[in-house]
């Protein structure tokens, strides 16, 4: 059965909605597809948790030969202990007496490394880290285009060095996330062009380091629209994808995905047909979240429907998902609907548990057990 037909197939056998629905056989295929493509590339996978949250799929992926995972907030790595991880990267500043208590704590237990940006950061970590006898390995986020957090490559060599100086630490190499490149493209070609310049300035700035004398062993970029291209990229060490074991309405515009190889989707019902243009379902913010396609130029669309490509969700309110419906469109009051969402990290992260489907048969639910972790 086509993953297509498999979201058809338990419309009805949700018993309430709006309910986020997981196909494990899609989720397994994607797992093991990354875990191939980065073997064959020489990188090291590093998955991002962040997108799933859930200790099921940790497991899958740490089985399917991930070095570790990411997460973005201290709270997440803790609720991942379960899954048996023992090497965890926090690709997140880690700023406060509170939270640097709870790194050396989760550091007793596994292998955690940090990144960070700024010797503000650093140094509180590098003086709780050496009065405890310990060593945090830290990567140094370079700016690559996201204009988020990061130095800026010409500042990269003197932060470094000055981030080797310090007790309790151990400079480890260079991290991004290169998210512009699908912001920035709207083809395949753009895309692949902006994540090779990504991966030539890390290589670049990690090489810089090392001839002042500095370890940068690794050179990590964490990015599913262009994992393709950096587990091709030489010079590369590692690659830190996390939609992929879903993917979303925005991988498939880039060209990431196609909706067969979509995972994860939201199943709604219509409780309005105000007009013959718009149907509204009971999927809004609260559910499919606010975030549109992550495309250049793109329109301002929130999800889409499974089998029916000219019908988008192109606005939320809390409560509301707003479909715009073509003319002549049959949506009815309680007609059950599958929604592709535009960026399925936040949805994930709205939902205490999902659905986990196989065959077209529901078969299982799993808790999303780092949801809200955002501490």
């Amino acid at each position: 059965m086509s993953t297509i037909a498999s979201r058809l197939a338990v419309l009805d056998a949700v018993p309430d909605t709006p309910a986020v629905v997981i196909d494990r056989g899609v989720l397994q295929r994607n797992i093991d597809a990354m875990a191939a493509d980065a073997k064959a590339g020489g990188k090291a996978l590093r998955p991002h948790a962040k997108t799933h949250k859930m200790v099921a799929v940790a497991r899958m992926q740490l089985a399917a030969g991930s070095r570790g995972l990411q997460v973005a907030k201290i709270g997440e790595a803790e609720a991942l202990l379960p899954s048996g991880v023992d090497d965890i990267f926090i690709g997140y500043p880690i700023v406060g007496a509170a939270k640097i208590a709870r790194l050396l704590a989760l550091a007793e237990r596994v292998r955690v490394s940090v990144s960070l940006d700024d010797l503000a950061v650093a140094e509180p970590i590098s003086r709780a880290a050496a009065a405890r006898g310990m060593r945090i390995p830290v990567l140094l986020e370079i700016n690559t285009g996201m204009d988020r957090v990061g130095v800026t490559p010409d500042r990269a060599v003197e932060t470094a060095r000055r981030l080797a100086d310090l007790p309790g630490l151990e400079l480890r190499g260079v991290k991004t996330h290169e998210g512009q490149a699908l912001s920035r493209s709207s083809t395949v070609a753009e895309t692949e062009r902006e994540a090779y310049a990504a991966c030539a300035l890390m290589v670049e700035t990690a090489e810089a380091i090392r001839a002042a004398g500095l370890p940068a062993p690794e050179v990590s970029l964490g990015c599913t629209g262009t994992a393709r291209f950096d587990v091709r990229a030489p010079g590369v060490t590692e690659v830190r994808p996390g939609t992929y074991v879903f993917y979303d309405a925005t991988q498939v515009a880039h060209g990431q995905a196609t909706l067969e190889d979509v995972a994860a989707w939201v199943i709604a019902t219509v409780v309005s047909r105000p007009d013959a243009e718009r149907a509204v379902v009971d999927a809004g913010s609260k559910v499919l979240s606010s975030d549109r396609l992550n495309q250049r130029d793109a329109p301002p669309i929130v999800g889409r429907l499974v089998d029916r490509p000219d019908h988008h969700v192109v606005r939320v309110n809390e409560e509301h998902g707003v479909i715009a419906t073509p003319p002549g469109a049959q949506l009815r009051i309680g007609d059950r609907v599958a929604i592709v969402p535009s960026h399925i990290c936040p949805v994930v992260n709205l939902t205490d548990e999902v659905l986990v489907a196989e065959d077209g048969a529901l078969v299982d639910t799993w808790r999303v057990d780092a949801r809200g972790r955002v501490r």
